[in-house]
């Protein structure tokens, strides 16, 4: 077991990321929020997935919720939630876009299956 979480760690840090999702570097704006992104987003995400994507806040909320229900995202505290949606509607939102705005793509909504490990409600 030690030998495989040795290996991991060393993966994981070849490919610049560390093992609680943070990266090294990374190219995610600075801001707040940033951070508690990073340790949230990438542990399942590249930071690629969120810098290529733009949604309206809504859109976000959308899918951290559809995460939660078919991804088995698990559920996050209330103030890290506002955190990480103030964060990518500051950043990855839809430039010019109003809250009550529709425009963007709901990322997830349509291109993965539900996680099979996942029990489904």
């Amino acid at each position: 077991m030690r030998r495989f979480i040795f290996l991991l760690t060393i993966i994981l840090m070849a490919v610049g990321t560390s093992p609680m999702g943070a990266t090294a570097e990374t190219r995610l704006q600075t801001g707040k929020g940033r951070d508690l992104v990073l340790d949230t987003c990438t542990l399942c995400h590249s930071e690629s997935l969120l810098l290529n994507n733009r949604m309206t806040r809504e859109h976000w909320d959308e899918t951290i919720t559809w995460m939660q229900e078919k991804q088995g995202l698990w559920q996050l505290d209330p103030k890290d939630r506002t955190t990480i949606l103030d964060y990518l509607a500051k950043y990855q939102g839809v430039p010019g876009a109003g809250k009550s705005s529709r425009t963007g793509s709901a990322l997830y909504r349509y291109h993965y299956p539900p996680n099979p490990l996942v029990k489904q409600k």
